[in-house]
């Protein structure tokens, strides 16, 4: 079954526009940024080098060499692909969110804005939600 392949390259591929996206807008960010956005969509009172900005990508990063180096030394029963797949898209779907909440951290860095709206916060977040609903419900089935 070619599902679970294309599902990780779905997430390299995520991962790798993601690195990509903090490269190309590392060189114009501001030397501090805010080290998270509240639940109110206003900044924390902490701030912390722009190099936070490549946390969320070297942590996926790890992720992906982890389990794709375990899916090499001991392969999935074939009934596990779909909900592997699953949460590789997931992986995929976080880099996404990452990416947008690098953003976010740049335009409260550069005092365009200083608040985020809950609301597109929770907008962001809610494909993610759905996606890993979804394979908890699998999980529980299998």
């Amino acid at each position: 079954m070619v599902i679970l392949p294309i599902a990780y390259g779905i997430a390299v591929a995520a991962t790798l526009l993601l690195i990509r996206h903090v490269a190309r807008r590392y060189p114009s960010v501001p030397k501090r940024i805010p080290l998270r956005i509240r639940i109110d969509g206003r900044p924390s009172k902490r701030s912390g080098p722009k190099a936070v900005l490549w946390l969320a990508p070297g942590i996926l990063v790890a992720i992906l060499v982890i389990l794709g180096v375990a899916l090499l030394l001991d392969p999935p029963e074939e009934r596990l692909h779909l909900l592997l797949a699953l949460a590789f898209l997931t992986i995929a779907e976080v880099a996404w969110f990452a990416g947008w909440i690098i953003d976010r951290q740049i335009e409260l860095a550069r005092k365009i804005s200083y608040r985020i709206a809950p609301a597109r916060t929770w907008r962001a977040t809610l494909p993610i939600l759905i996606t890993v609903a979804v394979v908890l419900v699998l999980a529980v089935r299998l």
